[in-house]
């Protein structure tokens, strides 16, 4: 279970400096020199709070390494562990041979109970300082599967050696394939397909002309979409067509024009968001990767935001309607927008497929204050966001001033969040409930939520 951070308990440094030596003119440090541990930041990274702050990617709070490939920049520098002088007890052998080459996972050198409430301890800090609070209200984490947890990945393709054709994932800081014949993220059925799809593709010279493969897990069917540069021949196509019969897989080729052409073809992928609502995406349409961790997410949104019956709610950057289902459901009258119009339109007809209705599914550019205001002029009582790594700087703004008693923010990105919730609390709303959302366990990535309450 996981142990989660409370705020009085935190780990404190391994040493401390005083403010006077962390003055520009204090000598810098030499990149050979070991250092020494202090925390961990949000990303996962090793903080060396000695001037200037080190972040060294592969340490591990309270460990003495040496590192390598460091680089200052202004009052901060950056490197990564070359070798672990002292390491810290929470130190484990990655669960992946490839970790230390795949660009895929970061964090496996740590369990992912640790990695959690270290995360969640620097971000504990850093929004403490950041909204002039002393304490946080945090929530228990969401978290799920570990580590088969993948239902959506990409995967790259270098055949330029017929010899030593690599299918896998982007080396680590590198553009490099790294050869992946097996992924334990993966959920354990897309793990399953890799060694015969593998053979499948390879078995034709046309495998050169592959720019990458996208895997998809629903809950009723896999499917398989190849991006390829030209036209196939039919001989490798009929292969292609074979192999997704025999392993009851979608099979979906993608020209260089995005035109899509289903080889074999199962039915279109189910994705339950809660009990009895489900989005069908495309191949290239958005989904969380997490399927646990994202219907736990769906029932703490709605547990939190407690749509009523003939509450107006929006749902911005609402995607196929992962959340606004389940709005609609509770009886809400739900503004749903979205900024892709093919994904406005597939939300509608699945939403009308389902028999809910109450959402009018809509197309606007968020970025655009002018837009957000007349949709707020719409007399909405709570707003729920859910951007994308850029976050929600234009909305955030509009909201400030608006009377909307509630908004519920999940974010992919703490940094963009921390901008956006400095803006909500200057326009007089309260940070009332937050909590981490652990989507991509073993990775620097970190999802949050968090209830805003004018």
């Amino acid at each position: 279970m996981v142990s989660f951070y409370k705020p009085g308990k935190k780990r404190q440094p391994a040493t401390s400096r005083p403010a006077s030596r962390r003055r520009t003119d204090t000598p810098r440090r030499s990149p050979g020199t070991p250092v020494s541990v202090d925390s961990w930041d949000w990303q996962g990274q090793g903080v060396v709070r000695e001037y200037p702050v080190l972040f060294v990617a592969g340490a591990l709070p309270g460990e003495r390494c040496s590192v390598a490939g460091y680089r200052e920049q202004k009052q901060v520098a950056y490197g990564k562990v070359k070798d672990v002088i002292t390491p810290a007890a929470e130190r484990q052998t990655p669960f992946c041979p490839l970790a230390d080459q795949c660009g895929g996972c970061q964090l496996q050198h740590v369990s992912a109970d640790e990695a959690l409430t270290w995360r969640q301890e620097a971000l504990d800090t850093l929004w403490q300082k950041q909204f002039s609070v002393t304490q946080i209200p945090w929530q228990p984490a969401v978290t799920g599967p570990r580590p088969a947890y993948r239902r959506k990945a990409r995967l790259a393709v270098d055949a330029r050696d017929p010899h030593n054709i690599r299918i896998g994932y982007r080396q680590a800081n590198g553009h490099d394939v790294v050869d992946v014949p097996s992924c334990p993220v993966l959920t354990p059925t897309l793990n399953a397909l890799l060694p015969s799809l593998r053979e499948a593709l390879c078995s034709y010279p046309g495998v050169r002309h592959v720019g990458h493969i996208a895997l998809m897990q629903g809950d009723n069917c896999a499917r398989v979409t190849i991006k390829v540069t030209r036209t196939m021949g039919t001989e490798w196509l009929s292969a292609l067509t074979v192999w997704g019969r025999e392993n009851q897989v979608n099979v979906v080729l993608e020209d260089k024009d995005g035109g899509l052409n289903a080889l074999h073809d199962q039915g279109a992928l189910i994705c339950e968001t809660e009990a009895g609502l489900s989005v069908s995406p495309g191949p290239n349409d958005f989904i969380q990767v997490n399927a646990e961790v994202n219907r736990k997410m769906v029932a703490q949104a709605m547990q939190w935001l407690n749509p009523a019956g003939g509450e107006h709610i929006a749902d911005w950057f609402s995607g196929l309607g992962n959340f606004s289902l389940s709005l609609a459901q509770r009886g809400a009258r739900v503004q749903a927008v979205e900024g892709v119009p093919d994904m406005v339109h597939q939300a509608a007809e699945n939403a009308q497929r389902q028999g809910i209705t109450g959402i009018d599914w809509q197309h606007h550019d968020l970025q655009q204050s002018a837009v957000v205001r007349n949709l707020v002029s719409d007399g909405l009582d709570k707003v729920l966001l859910d951007p994308s790594r850029e976050g929600a700087a234009t909305v955030c703004e509009v909201l400030a001033d608006s009377d909307v008693k509630q908004i519920l923010y999940i974010s992919c990105n703490p940094s963009t969040f921390t901008r956006d919730a400095k803006t909500l609390l200057a326009g007089n709303y309260q940070l009332e409930k937050v909590g981490v959302l652990e989507m991509f366990p073993y990775t620097k990535h970190l999802e949050v939520m968090a209830l805003f309450t004018r």
